[in-house]
């Protein structure tokens, strides 16, 4: 069976973002072509994969091109939060990001997490940004990766967990 491949070239949207409290928030990376939107459900690690790739591939095009990122961006929370309802296409299991010089876009590319024993072969969606819209998603995304649970409420709840489970004193 042929693979099925959504492709938004170009998106007139992209973000990654959180809905819920910290702590039990459920990630996702969302893209709009005009009235089309796809959503994709993701872990916090795949945001913040992405969040590293697209810095790097900024960075490396700057070094290796000369092509400078923009200095005059702003990151409108109103804007760039998850739109709901939100219905996911499907789970993120693999992510890549590449550079199309040609066209001076960024595409992101996201994979179905493959389900052992489907019948299927995972979905795919493409999206094309270009680098503004990257810097944003990314200057955005690492502020609601940074709004989760402070690491002296992590390190309480483990040792709260331990004690329930017998492991504590």
């Amino acid at each position: 069976m042929a693979q099925t491949i959504y492709e938004f070239d170009p998106v007139t949207h992209i973000t990654a973002g959180a809905i819920g409290e910290p702590g039990h928030r459920t990630f996702f990376i969302q893209a709009q072509h005009g009235m089309d939107t796809i959503s994709l459900l993701c872990e916090k690690q795949h945001v913040q994969a992405l969040i590293q790739a697209i810095d790097e591939m900024l960075a490396s095009l700057e070094e290796e091109f000369g092509i400078t990122r923009h200095s005059d961006l702003a990151v409108d929370e109103a804007i760039m939060a998850i739109k709901e309802p939100v219905d996911p296409l499907f789970s993120v299991g693999a992510m890549g990001l590449g550079y199309d010089a040609n066209r001076d876009r960024v595409l992101l590319v996201a994979q179905e997490a493959a389900e052992e024993g489907a019948e299927h072969d995972p979905l795919e969606v493409r999206f094309f940004a270009t680098r503004a819209q990257m810097q944003v998603l990314s200057a955005y995304a690492k502020d609601v990766v940074a709004r989760g649970r402070p690491a002296e409420v992590v390190v309480l709840q483990a040792e709260a967990h331990g004690r329930r489970n017998g492991h504590g004193e």
